[in-house]
């Protein structure tokens, strides 16, 4: 038999099914995707690319993508180049296809699938037979099937991914583009995150706009004339129904139809209680009917999310990590899937399974079909279920799977078989009754009692299903109900009067957002974990247990995105664009048609871009302000306050440039009310605590020679000396040692310039282009920019003009405005420069300042040169925030003494702070112990030298240190503690820990023997926080069964159970940190690592 090369996506995939070919067959990995589109910086450098057919065409240039304006017969090409990521793995391919005589493409049978299978045959170029294989679970009879049935690739499914990509890059491209100009801190958009985010930040306005309303509701324990009790609601009073829940009141906490129910206030109640005691109820009816439920389908890729996230916790993404290590391993079918139906070899194994594990009385005389409801049903795939012929039991794999997969796959084996099981039946009463209270008014009260019996479990034998919100409330059904006839007579025993708040609606968890936006349309199954792991990844959303809480950067990316862009964020608008999509994926839609219409037509995606690009460019002060979210109005000033975004912090302001304060990161919108924003913005206001002043001298030596004089320091005042503060800092209560450079407010467009990155190389060109052009006499801009983009002018010439402009008395300008002596090729590219520079004072001098510095760096060719960087689509955003921040400005004059401003604050004397020891409370803190804190670290001379033998001496290694005498043991108080650092003849240094009670007293005797005792048996920094759970026990992790701790690292804190490590993420704190959410962190990472 011929050689043959068989290629899968991933390498566990390819493991699995090599067991199943025999040696004439290879399996290789494509890992993933092989083939991506060209970053638009790269374009020109491409040996495609030809300057007469593409320099005009604008998609090309921003998005990598060719566009044929409006032809319908030309189609857009997108610009594919091979995947840095997967040079190595193209070449094993080719490698192994040398040997090969057919080829194999064995990707998933999705879209995605089937564009990797595509751009395998366009990179590899096989001149061999090529087959596309599919198969829906990996077992070896589905192999050696699939082997059987081959295809060709399905072009319209590429056609449709393709366009989905040029989508995504475009949408997300622009919207991103945008946000980061009007909001910054990383902000993103994109064609199924943005109105997924709206519908979230739109939940948590209709919270803040939620008032409660609150109703009493009544029990009675009735007494039968059997000697039965059970229990009855309070319906009506006089004929008139009592609000018993949500549904009778809006979201103004108003009931809705007023003239029809009656709401019991606690007064009412209690007199009410006080007439029931005692009294008598007649039965007015009873009626019974049958209970019949039936079980749900098998699970599709949401309902799989959805039941993962609510019965066992964690995220889709970890859901759908686990369930590919499951299925590359054969347990389960691919679960990428829209449909519920089971072909016809699971529906035999599953009734085979019943049969087994339940008993024939559980099994249906026929089979149950299951068929998709959504007309946008990808592909033909079954629903996710057990892979193979029989369904194995879970309790078989329990060697083979580690706990989360095991209660994965047991899940879906019990969903699977619980599908094709008996309907659960039973019986339900509702009885009525009736009765005449209070003699003076005869009011006639009505109650209702319900019970049901259940007569046959059917599928909940083995699966009790998760319910949803639109499940009938069983609150109030009981077992069963005594067997009374109408008319009889029972007597109120007990009366409980239950006291009730209506709640706000419920923020979205993962699970109830992956099935709104299933039942929207927005987005696909498969994509539902990315999207919602985008949304958090931006920080657009934190987690409080499960609940999906909004930051307010995400209400001021939505409110910017519902201003400009309200069609495209409108629900409808991303689900017409899917139906789109799966009309190229049948073939019934044309690719380029749709694409020329969605972009080209007037009033589309480019022109529309267009103008809010313009907007934004002239207008993005106003804009900012629309945008904000408005808290409310403080009476108290009349001044609107605001929740506002910006240098990556949430803050709030009264009015457009108002008092600000920040707020935090995490506090949850609808509990930020105006009284809450204000006191955030008294707490800002205060001042800090002055402790007392310290004179000059002592100052001085305070600062240890670090400062030559005293008076450089703000807050001196001559005759009192340096105020010492007491200050709240980010990481606890500190002391400083003399005031502040007193910055611009972070959210003014001051603070905003001082706070760009200005150490950055391109931020620093982009500056100096601006100076010079102002003023041609700024040397040192112009030395900063000669060379910027290169243009031939060497060290020795810059030298040579240097000089000229020394001996002349005139600027570096006009020594090269002057210059003879450069070869043509840098003499004609400086000539350019001065002439660019020039044209300053001349063209465009009505623009905004950002974007008349914009046309300067592209006429320059700095611009074009930032774009070939690397790193370039970064560079570039940053050079797009500068120049948005510098629009905000009125005269070029402002923004140059904004920068002169900024060089000075940067360079005045800082003061000296230390942080509080943990012993230490504010409230008690005194000026002595400022100073003592301040005066560290304290120094101990080493004057002669000491050998420092180590005990107990180490098994390996030196058991002595010398120390080098002229050199220090210095005391410290560090982040994890005070500690003290020694000087050594080697150059090295050693430290112990030591104790808060040692700092300001340890002699240097006990130091030698801190530094006698190994570090190994040295006390330890850092402290040991081991999580506990509910029970005060430690808290376990569900796979490896050890503790949990939390511990800090070099990128901050996280959870670890000794084999995994996961970073707390945006909303959690070590503080508030669960045994629930640490296991959810570790769970998801471990998914991560699998995917990996």
């Amino acid at each position: 038999m011929p050689n043959a090369l068989v290629i899968v996506e991933s390498p566990a995939k390819a493991k699995t099914i090599e067991r199943f070919l025999g040696e004439d067959y290879v399996v290789e990995a494509s890992v993933g995707h092989i083939a991506d589109l060209i970053q638009p910086k790269d374009v020109k450098a491409d040996n495609r690319y030809d300057h007469g057919l593409h320099a005009e065409n604008k998609t090309l240039q921003g998005f990598g993508i060719y566009s044929p304006r409006a032809s319908v017969e030309e189609p857009w090409k997108p610009w594919y180049v091979n995947s840095p990521k997967s040079q190595k793995t193209i070449t094993q391919l080719r490698k192994a296809l040398k040997k090969a005589d057919m080829l194999y493409l064995a990707t998933d049978e999705d879209r995605e699938g089937e564009a990797i299978a595509w751009h395998l045959v366009e990179v590899l170029k096989p001149e061999i037979p090529v087959f596309r294989m599919v198969f829906h679970e990996i077992t070896e009879k589905a192999i050696l099937k699939a082997l059987e049935n081959t295809r060709e690739i399905d072009m319209d499914q590429v056609a449709a991914q393709e366009t989905r990509r040029i989508l995504d890059r475009i949408i997300g491209y622009d919207l991103s583009g945008l946000a980061r100009q009007t909001i910054g801190g990383g902000a993103t958009g994109g064609r199924v995150q943005s109105p997924t985010l709206r519908k979230i930040v739109e939940r948590e306005k209709d919270r803040i706009r939620f008032i409660s309303a609150t109703y009493c509701t009544v029990t009675a324990e009735l007494h039968a004339s059997t000697a039965e009790t059970f229990n009855a609601k309070l319906l009506e009073i006089d004929g008139q129904r009592i609000a018993s829940g949500k549904n009778d009141f809006n979201e103004n906490g108003e009931l809705k139809k007023s003239t029809e129910v009656m709401v019991l206030d606690e007064r009412t109640t209690t007199n009410l209680k006080e007439s029931l005691k005692n009294e008598s109820l007649s039965v007015e009816s009873i009626e019974t009917s049958p209970y019949r439920r039936q079980p749900k389908p098998p699970f599709t890729t949401s309902t799989f999310q959805q039941e993962v996230i609510n019965k066992l916790g964690g995220s889709s993404g970890a859901a759908m990590a686990i369930a590919q290590s499951l299925y590359q391993n054969g347990y389960i079918t691919y679960h990428r899937t829209d449909s519920p139906g089971l072909s016809d070899q699971a529906i035999t194994a599953a009734r085979a399974s019943i049969e087994n594990v339940c008993g024939l009385d559980y099994l249906p005389d026929q089979p149950r079909l299951y068929t998709t409801k959504s007309d946008s049903a990808q592909e033909a795939h079954e629903a996710i279920r057990p892979a193979g012929e029989t369904f194995r039991n879970p309790e078989e794999l329990k060697n083979e799977l580690d706990k989360d997969q095991i209660a994965v796959y047991e899940l879906i084996w019990k969903r699977t078989i619980a599908s094709q099981m008996t309907d659960q039946t039973g019986e339900t009463v509702r009885m009525v009754l009736n009765g005449e209270i209070n003699e003076e008014e005869k009011q006639r009260v009505k109650f209702s009692a319900s019970g049901r019996t259940i007569t046959h479990s059917g599928f909940r034998q083995i699966y009790e299903e998760t319910p949803d919100n639109s499940d009938e409330q069983e609150t109030d059904l009981h077992g069963i109900l005594p067997d009374l006839t109408e008319g009889e007579k029972v007597t109120i025993d007990v009366i409980e009067i239950n006291n009730h708040e209506t709640k706000p609606p419920a923020r979205f968890t993962e699970a109830s957002l992956v099935k709104w936006m299933e039942e929207t349309g927005i987005g696909r199954p498969s994509t539902f974990a990315a999207t919602i792991g985008k949304i958090a990844g931006r920080d657009y959303v934190f987690k409080d247990g499960r609940s999906l809480i909004p930051t307010f950067k995400a209400f001021v990316a939505t409110n910017f995105l519902e201003i400009e862009f309200q069609d495209e964020v409108d629900y409808q608008y991303t689900a017409n664009l899917n139906e789109k999509l799966d009309g190229i994926a049948d073939g019934t839609t044309n690719q380029t048609q749709f694409l020329n219409e969605w972009y080209f037509k007037e009033g589309a995606w480019e022109t529309k871009i267009a103008d809010i690009q313009g907007l934004v460019k002239v207008d993005l002060p106003r804009i900012r302000q629309e945008i904000a979210h408005a808290v409310g109005l403080d009476l108290e000033n009349n001044q609107t306050i605001y929740a506002r975004f910006a240098n990556q912090k949430p803050y709030v302001q009264y009015g457009m440039d108002g008092e600000t304060a920040s707020i935090p990161e995490t506090l949850p919108p609808d509990q930020l009310s105006v009284a809450k924003a204000k006191e955030f913005l008294t707490l800002a206001a205060e001042p800090d605590t002055i402790l007392g002043w310290v004179e000059s001298q002592k100052a001085l030596e305070l600062f240890q020679n670090d400062l030559i004089n005293v008076e450089t320091i703000l807050g001196f005042v001559d005759g009192k000396g340096i105020p010492v503060f007491l200050r709240k800092g980010s990481f606890g209560p500190y002391v400083s040692l003399g005031d502040f450079p007193k910055w611009p407010r972070q959210t003014s467009k001051e603070g905003q310039l001082m706070k760009q990155p200005h150490h950055l190389k391109v931020i620093k060109v982009a500056c100096a282009y601006l100076k010079i052009a102002e003023n041609n006499k700024e040397n040192a801009a112009l030395q900063t920019i000669l060379n910027e983009p290169k243009r031939g002018v060497g060290k020795k010439s810059i030298e040579t003009l240097e000089g000229i402009a020394d001996n002349e008395k005139i600027s570096l300008y006009e020594a090269l405005e002057q210059q003879t002596f450069l070869a043509e090729k840098p003499s004609k590219a400086v000539k350019k420069l001065l002439k660019n520079i020039k044209k300053w004072h001349s063209e465009n001098i009505d623009e905004p300042i950002g974007f008349r510095l914009r046309e300067l760096l592209i006429n320059t060719g700095y611009w074009k040169e930032v774009s070939r960087m690397e790193k370039a689509e970064e560079k570039i955003k940053l050079l797009e925030n500068l120049l948005a921040n510098m629009n905000e400005f009125q005269t070029l004059e402002e923004v140059l003494d904004v920068l002169d401003e900024r060089t000075e604050l940067k360079n005045a004397p800082k003061p000296k702070t230390a942080s509080l020891l943990e012993k230490m409370e504010p409230d008690t803190i005194s000026l002595e112990d400022a100073i003592n804190l301040l005066s560290l670290p304290r120094v101990l001379p080493i004057t002669e030298p000491i050998t420092v033998a180590l005990n107990p001496a180490p098994k390996k290694g030196d058991a002595s240190f010398n120390l080098l005498k002229g050199g220090v043991i210095s005391v410290h108080n560090g982040p994890f503690g005070p500690y003290l650092k020694a000087d050594c003849e080697d150059g090295s240094n050693q430290t112990r820990s030591i104790t808060e009670d040692e700092i300001f007293e340890v002699s240097f005797e006990d130091c030698i023997k801190h530094l006698e005792t190994p570090k190994k048996f040295a006390q330890k920094q850092s402290k040991q926080i081991i999580l506990k759970d509910v029970d005060g026990k430690a808290c376990l992790d569900n796979v490896s069964e050890k503790p949990i701790e939390i511990k800090t690292g070099k990128f901050g804190p996280y959870v670890t159970d000794g084999v995994t490590n996961a970073s707390l993420q945006l909303g959690d704190s070590i503080e508030q940190m669960t045994c629930e959410r640490a296991k959810e962190l570790l769970s998801e990472r471990r998914a991560q690592q699998n995917t990996n």
